[in-house]
């Protein structure tokens, strides 16, 4: 299973259901809070003003009504928004649909919808979202989208597109009703004359496969099978029903307080905590919608855990029965009784309640396991081991954890999605060293070149490296740097057998330098190699990175101030550190023709002679801009002027044939 779900178009689908169901919590916790509130309204015989007890049930029952369409609306825009098609008609298709299948299936009007998630609720919005899609280029209207209607004129392209999809899917809707309910007439695997426990072992698998799906496991099994098997007696005063919720599902569906357990064990996100802490209550009175959604459906990684642990549970209480003994009363035990309470009130021992916390300590250490394997899937410092690997490069460096891009789970979700796309799309084979040259203008010679990633978008195409922004934030940029560094030792050899003998120019980001590891491996790779190391000015806030600065230019690097004259610039630096170079970024060359610009761009050049720094003007791309350097007496220009970043040997040849 976790090789099929590596498929871009299934991970991606699966992204896309995990958002749906994540965005639809809040409902859910709406919901919880009114059911417990029915609850405690109904034991109590509670009237407030004009609202009856039997009011608050049937408002009750509408509010649960909804959640069976809910996810179904939710579902539906998130698939339609992945794979590119109108998410309002994918939602108005999805939810007609759903209404028209439900009418179907119970043939009562006025409708009722179902409470919980049925099979209709994930069937609609994904074969609604996939047909429109499949559906709309022989269909569409093709009108033309000029004027600023454009996006009502959009929606009515989708006109004929609608009617084929819904009569399509209604025919695959009934085509595929009618084999189900041939294959559970003829094999109804809970009605065969198998033995009671064997009977709820089987129901149990069934009803966690369909809550790991997004459906409401109790309800689906309870509608395709029947649920009779929940009012036998498995011991002498305990049903099968009571059994299931006393020992198996303990705490709701796939023992809920495990799950929850697991989660602040495991969960370093903040949002997933506190979605985590609101759920708590909900699943110390069975109620744990919220805790699947959030941490199993269509997670693969709880597909195995969540089937087993609730039959673990069932092999083990069936056991503890026979051997202690235990006796049970008639008491009655509603399905909101508090784990621990509901043990005790049906049995009025003690040692029950001390059997249920031995259940939820091995169900929490089995979930917490998978948890963690899942939250280290997610996490940034797998992405950069994969990074590393496609990248060759064998060192480890730690991703940043605290990103304000992955605070949110459902945001989590999407850039962990883009993360993943990316690094599992770059390689070695598709990044490339490409040098711009540094043309030292005075003495008419090309003897310094700035390294430049290039990245080979089509086989024909070579782009710049449009990536590095989102793993920068995703803390991967030690992990792109330390593989500069490897490609460009090697690209010295071939230097070297062309005879030419240059500096180089590399630039390391601020994460990079904050990382000893990451800057101890750059290094040992550069160690003896005429390098210079560009930097931005904000390195040198951190004390880290200071102290990284220092142990490159103590091996014999030297250091180059980037981008100077945009973002953080100080004097102080200058004063401070013992700098080499310092380039003049394109912001500030683009001014130099006015009065200002020239001012200080000349007075910066002035500053650097005294300090006996290099200038370096980067961004030339005008003579006239050229002309006023010249009169300034900066030592070094580099830009599309002279050249851009050139494959290795035609960087030679520039060098060799420059004038």
């Amino acid at each position: 299973m976790h090789q099929i779900v590596k498929n871009k178009k299934i991970l991606f689908f699966l992204i896309a259901l995990q958002e749906a169901f994540i965005s639809i919590i809040p409902f859910f916790v709406l919901t919880g809070i009114i059911t417990l509130l029915n609850v405690f309204i109904q034991q109590h015989n509670i009237t407030f003003l004009f609202i009856t007890p039997k009011y608050f049930k049937e408002f009750t029952l509408t509010i649960q009504s909804y959640t069976s369409i809910i996810p179904t609306i939710a579902i539906a825009y998130f698939l339609a928004k992945r794979i590119k098609t109108s998410e309002i008609i994918a939602i108005l298709l999805s939810v007609t649909t759903y209404i028209t299948i439900v009418f179907y299936e119970t043939q009562k009007f006025p409708l009722e919808l179902p409470y919980g998630f049925t099979a209709a609720t994930i069937f609609a919005p994904i074969a609604s979202t996939v047909f429109l899609k499949a559906l709309y280029p022989y269909f569409t209207l093709n009108i033309e989208l000029k004027d600023a209607k454009n996006y009502l004129y959009r929606l009515f392209n989708y006109m004929i597109v609608f009617f084929v999809a819904y009569f399509v899917i209604m025919i695959v809707y009934i085509l595929i009703d009618y084999v189900m309910d041939y294959l559970i007439e003829e094999y109804n695997p809970l009605e065969m004359d198998l033995p009671g426990i064997i009977t709820l072992t089987i129901r149990n698998i069934l009803v966690q496969i369909f809550w790991f799906f997004g459906m409401h496991g109790e309800h689906m099994v309870n509608a395709l099978f029947g649920k009779n098997i929940l009012f036998k007696e498995v011991f002498p005063n305990l049903s099968f029903g009571e059994f299931q919720r006393i020992f198996i599902s303990i705490g709701g569906a796939g023992a809920g307080v495990a799950i929850l357990l697991a989660l602040i064990i495991t969960a370093r996100d903040k949002t997933i905590k506190k979605i985590t802490y609101i759920s708590s209550p909900f699943t110390i009175f069975n109620i744990d919608n919220i805790l699947i959604f959030l941490a199993v459906v269509f997670n693969r990684f709880m597909f195995v855990p969540f089937i087993l642990v609730p039959l673990i549970n069932l092999s083990l209480s069936y056991m503890f029965i026979n051997i202690s003994h235990i006796q049970f009363n008639t008491n009655p035990i509603i399905w909101t009784t508090p784990v621990f309470i509901d043990s005790y009130l049906k049995t009025n021992s003690f040692i029950t309640p001390m059997f249920q916390v031995f259940l939820i300590i091995v169900d929490t250490t089995i979930y917490a396991y998978y948890l963690k394997k899942f939250f280290l899937e997610q996490s940034l410092s797998t992405q950069s081991a994969i990074l590393e690997h496609n990248l060759e490069i064998e060192t480890e460096v730690k991703a940043k954890s605290d990103i304000k891009a992955f605070q949110a789970n459902q945001e989590l979700i999407e850039a962990n999605a883009k993360v993943m796309e990316l690094v599992e799309d770059l390689n070695k084979d598709k990044l490339f060293i490409y040098y711009q040259p540094k043309v030292d203008i005075k003495n008419q010679k090309v003897d310094k070149f700035e390294a430049l990633i290039r990245y080979q978008k089509t086989p024909t195409t070579i782009t710049g490296p449009y990536f590095l922004d989102l793993l920068e934030k995703a803390g991967l940029a030690p992990i792109i740097d330390i593989w500069v560094c490897k490609q460009v030792k090697k690209d010295i050899q071939k230097f070297h057998t062309l005879n030419c003998y240059p500096t180089i120019s590399i630039n390391l980001h601020p994460d990079t330098l904050k990382s000893y590891d990451a800057v101890s491996k750059i290094i040992e790779i550069l160690k003896n190699e005429k390098i210079i190391f560009e930097i931005v000015e904000r390195s040198f806030v951190d004390k880290q990175a200071v102290a990284n600065i220092k142990r490159i230019q103590k091996n014999g690097f030297d250091i180059s101030i980037d981008d100077y004259g945009v973002g953080y610039s100080s004097l102080e630096t200058l004063i401070k550190y013992d700098i080499k170079e310092l380039k003049l970024d394109k912001s500030l060359i683009d001014t130099i023709e006015t009065k200002k610009g020239f001012l200080i761009c000349a007075h910066t050049v002035y500053l650097c002679k005294e300090l006996n720094i290099s200038v370096v003007a980067e961004g030339v791309e005008r003579n006239s801009q050229l002309e006023i350097i010249k009169d300034l007496d900066i030592d070094l220009v580099q830009g599309f002027i002279f050249a851009p970043a050139l494959p290795l040997e035609k960087a030679v040849n520039f060098a060799k044939n420059f004038s």
